[in-house]
């Protein structure tokens, strides 16, 4: 039976890809709903809950970047963030969602903070249905010995968001898709993975692992002259956001300016934010901090320096 090829251009709506076919079948994926771990189902086959939703947010436009998910801490939570990573990083950029899945597994994080969750490769394959549903398959030596179940779940997610968000920001899905994710593991479906998942229903992005605040730009340890444009989005819930820019010169970080951030309200509830700023020449801490739902503080922050002119 056909397979995903590794580096396969991922295939737009419109034309039958027939590994994918293949896989759905061999997945078990038809009218069912998902189940836990974001639609994979434990090995001992606890019974399925309801199905997640899907963020796709910061997707209005294709870009050339890739977008890569990371593992991050937030109040002692583990959390997702979203990193865009330059095509060049990897030379199968051609497809973009087996490019993504690919340095989600081998580059390291812009943030120090966050990291990955999957042992690294250098091949994945990718193909997509018409009805925009992702296979992705994923040597089996990516999958990280040793996770616990929540690991396992938090991986998968990873790997359904950065794949969605790959095939949305390239283009090759709108953002109002909520696309299914089927995971093969050496061209096989079904498997048992991190020794206690079996992968026999299709993944969803649950945006409820999402990261509450996160800065896209500027990346961490970014250098620059002058002025900046801080940019990033919040999730559904999370008001009264402001920029501080605390400067690092050796003492104490100080706050050298602050202010609000604007925003722009997105179709599945969370908002993206800019501001930009002016700042002399030094090294700064700049943090995008406002308060979720419940009224606790939510915070992203970069380092950055700022160069003479």
């Amino acid at each position: 039976m056909p397979t995903p090829h590794p580096r396969r251009r991922a295939t737009p709506a419109g034309a039958l890809v027939p590994a994918v076919a293949c896989a759905l079948v061999l997945a078990g994926c038809g009218a069912g709903g998902d189940g836990v771990l974001g639609g994979a189902r434990p090995a001992t086959g606890t019974e399925p809950v309801a199905a997640a939703t899907v963020s796709v947010a910061n997707g209005t436009v294709a870009t050339t970047q890739l977008p890569v998910y990371w593992v991050g801490d937030v109040d002692g939570e583990q959390v997702l963030f979203r990193e865009f990573r330059d095509d060049d990083e990897d030379p199968g950029a051609a497809d973009p969602i087996a490019a993504a899945a690919e340095l989600m597994t081998s580059a390291r994080p812009g943030d120090p903070d966050q990291r990955t969750l999957w042992s690294p490769v250098d091949e994945v394959g990718s193909s997509m249905t018409p009805d925009g549903t992702i296979t992705v398959d994923m040597p089996s030596e990516a999958f990280r010995p040793g996770l616990g179940r929540h690991e396992a779940h938090l991986a998968l997610q990873q790997l359904a968001h950065t794949v969605t968000a790959a095939a949305t920001t390239s283009g090759l899905l709108s953002r109002t898709s909520e696309p299914r994710v089927v995971v093969l593991v050496d061209g096989r479906a079904g498997e048992v993975v991190f020794g206690s998942v079996r992968l026999d229903e299709p993944l969803r992005a649950d945006e409820r692992l999402e990261a509450p605040v996160w800065i896209l730009t500027p990346r961490n340890g970014a250098r620059t002259e002058g002025r900046l444009v801080l940019t990033g989005r919040l999730l559904e819930g999370v008001a009264g956001a402001r920029w501080t820019a605390r400067a690092r010169d050796g003492g104490p970080a100080r706050t050298v300016s602050t202010g609000t951030v604007e925003t722009v309200p997105l179709d599945d509830g969370s908002a993206e934010f800019r501001a930009g700023l002016l700042l002399p020449p030094g090294e700064y801490v700049l943090t995008v901090e406002g308060r979720d739902a419940e009224g606790r503080p939510v915070l992203d922050d970069r380092t950055v320096e700022v160069l003479p002119r």
